[in-house]
């Protein structure tokens, strides 16, 4: 090899070295903030099933324990993104609202308190979402009340979060994570007060619905 080709062969070298070490400078510096920019999580939720699920409750009365017919609700909340995951979601409930004299709707309740998650006593507050998680929506439940189901219930919101007579009301909600937040989700929850056992005959007692 010459003097000059082993110039220029030395110089090549020590650019490619350069720019490799630049490279893992910079990624290492700005990995994660180009991440950020370039891949970022989405949140959607949905009615999981408007047939609802059938299952007991235990309630308890003066003392007294006894187990009741239900049938419960759920939302799904997703990712579709896959990757990278969604971090500290809840799925929250942001408004009430019922129909008016002339039919229009009218604002209950407006606030932000989060619904709590499928077997919420084993999973933590905030969820992690890369795969789908569900979350408890609202109940049924057999001769008792039709009832929403927020991780907790302020007291603006008490009487219309467990009604025992027929309802008519359209609820709002919105996953939300520290990266980005979903779509708002309303829903038309419409029971006539009347409980049935089949799921067909539930059907047309209660009926849930989502309003565009």
């Amino acid at each position: 090899m010459t003097p000059y080709e082993q110039f220029w062969w030395n110089w090549s070298l020590n650019v490619v070295l350069a720019v490799a070490t630049l490279s893992a400078v910079l990624a290492a510096l700005f990995g994660d903030w180009f991440r950020a920019k370039l891949f970022k999580p989405r949140l959607a939720i949905e009615l999981l099933n408007p047939a609802g699920m059938p299952t007991r409750v235990q309630l308890t009365f003066n003392g007294q324990s006894q187990l009741e017919l239900a049938r419960f609700y759920h939302l799904r909340v997703s990712n579709p993104a896959r990757w990278p995951a969604a971090s500290q979601v809840q799925v929250h409930l942001t408004r009430v609202e019922e129909p008016g004299p002339d039919g229009e709707w009218q604002i209950k309740w407006t606030g932000e308190v989060p619904l709590r998650w499928s077997l919420q006593a084993i999973r933590p507050l905030t969820a992690v979402i890369g795969p789908t998680m569900d979350c408890d929506l609202c109940s049924v439940v057999k001769g008792k009340w039709l009832e929403l189901h927020p991780l907790m219930v302020p007291n603006s919101l008490a009487d219309l979060a467990k009604r025992r007579d027929a309802a008519v009301m359209l609820i709002t909600l919105q996953a939300r994570a520290t990266e980005c937040d979903s779509p708002l989700l309303r829903l038309q929850l419409s029971w006539d007060g009347k409980w049935e056992d089949g799921e067909a005959e539930m059907a047309k007692h209660f009926v849930i619905k989502q309003i565009n």
